[in-house]
């Protein structure tokens, strides 16, 4: 009583869960008892080939293969049997054996509840995606900035290159002695070159004078005016020579 109770029992939870042992031990049977046929069938067609068997005895032989591929498929058979024997015994004893105190649920949903998980599953993969764009977005924007800031560094740095090689070679002119000897020579003469043109002004000024005073007298305008002139460009004219002079002698 108590064995058919079990057994019941185990009949309920198989249906419950959708597991039917026997259909999928027969149908393994089966599979391997179809194999086996097929290999013997394919044994005997190649072995009775034209040209394999002499033409003379070729029916006598095919007889005789036919009865030696019978035993060994008997032997093949039974070896077969038993070993498959013990595992239809292992698998209704190990692997679909129903636990003790199985119970059967109710309302089983778990398809729905796996469902509703890859659903989840998919719509956490969906927002870590988004979030992993827009940090590859503000990466790259980054990553122009930081271009732009370098190509203006290295501009400013050979800005600076040129600039700096430009006051080296200034400072190399500036260091050279025969330069430092004509900027002292010229720093000599601006003092006497000061003079000379305080006394061009002068004498520039003192002509003008005496021209007014010529042209009041309306006799001796013309014959007077021209030495008078003469004087004046005369005396500007030695002047520069005279600086002239002295800025080659120095």
């Amino acid at each position: 009583m108590e064995d058919g109770d079990e057994s019941a029992a185990a009949a309920a939870a198989e249906a419950a869960l959708g597991l039917s042992p026997q259909v999928f031990v027969d149908e393994v049977l089966d599979i391997i008892a179809d194999v086996s046929a097929e290999a013997f069938e394919y044994c005997l067609q190649e072995a009775a080939a034209p040209g394999v068997l002499g033409a003379a005895t070729a029916d006598q032989k095919a007889a005789e293969l036919q009865r030696g591929l019978n035993a060994i498929r008997h032997v093949v058979k039974d070896a077969l049997d038993k070993r498959m024997s013990n595992w239809e015994k292992y698998c209704f004893q190990h692997c679909f054996n129903i636990p003790e105190g199985f119970v059967v649920p109710e309302d089983d949903n778990s398809c729905a509840k796996e469902s509703h998980k890859v659903g989840t599953s998919d719509s956490d993969l969906d927002v870590e995606l988004d979030s992993l764009r827009r940090k590859l977005e503000s990466a790259n924007k980054e990553s122009e900035n930081l271009q732009r800031e370098m190509s203006s560094l290295e501009r400013q740095t050979t800005y600076k290159r040129k600039l700096d090689s430009a006051i080296a070679e200034i400072q190399k002119l500036f260091e050279d002695k025969f330069v430092q000897e004509n900027f002292e020579d010229l720093a000599k003469v601006i003092p006497l070159l000061q003079q000379k043109i305080i006394g061009m002004k002068k004498t520039r000024t003192e002509t003008g004078s005496l021209i007014d005073q010529q042209v009041w007298n309306m006799n001796g305008l013309r014959d007077n005016k021209r030495p008078a002139l003469g004087k004046g460009l005369t005396a500007c004219t030695e002047d520069i020579q005279e600086i002239v002079s002295i800025l080659q002698n120095k």
